[in-house]
């Protein structure tokens, strides 16, 4: 059999034997079923491209593991810093400025995030605009509304996201928004 072709088999096999594991591993990391399902997607994106090497590596669990371990981490950080520049595009989007031209710009954001908002259901629009608007944290909003602290988190991510999102397709590029926010 040519070479290409085992390696293949060979990764059929480790997907079979650690799709699951490695989705209920991720999914105790990040909390979120849509979340985990992407990383997972990641991480054998990139045990593909390491499969040539897979049969020489001794401690395969290990390998597979550390790769799962970082690439989660780095996903949560990602997030973390969307939600960290979201805040400083809707601190913006705020008018408090005398400049006519900064102010309409600032309308315009503070429309499309609005619309973003729209887009989403009714609790988890609830749930950001706790969070955002009114200052509570998540434990204040779980309370509140009677869910977990992770579900409140989830939905915030995802709220998040989704403006985000809706941004970038509306033509609202990130790094434009930086420039602009200087």
């Amino acid at each position: 059999m040519e070479p290409a072709r085992l390696a293949v088999l060979n990764f059929d096999c480790l997907f079979e034997q650690y799709k699951k594991r490695i989705y209920i591993y991720v999914l105790k990391l990040v909390k979120s079923p849509f979340l985990a399902e992407e990383v997972t997607q990641e991480i054998f994106i990139k045990l593909w491209l390491y499969r040539d090497k897979l049969a020489g590596i001794n401690n395969l669990d290990g390998f597979v593991f550390k790769i799962v371990r970082n690439q989660a981490l780095n996903h949560l950080r990602k997030v973390a810093c969307d939600e960290r520049l979201l805040k400083e595009i809707l601190a913006f989007a705020t008018p408090e400025q005398n400049n006519v031209d900064e102010k309409l710009i600032a309308a315009d954001y503070q429309l499309l995030v609005q619309q973003a908002l729209d887009c989403l259901s009714p609790q988890r629009r609830l749930v950001y605009e706790l969070s955002r608007k009114k200052g509570l944290d998540h434990e204040e909003i779980a309370i509140q509304l009677n869910l977990s602290r992770n579900t409140v988190k989830n939905h915030i991510v995802s709220a998040l996201k989704h403006i985000h999102n809706y941004l970038s397709k509306n033509g609202i590029s990130i790094a434009i928004l930086l420039l602009f926010l200087r």
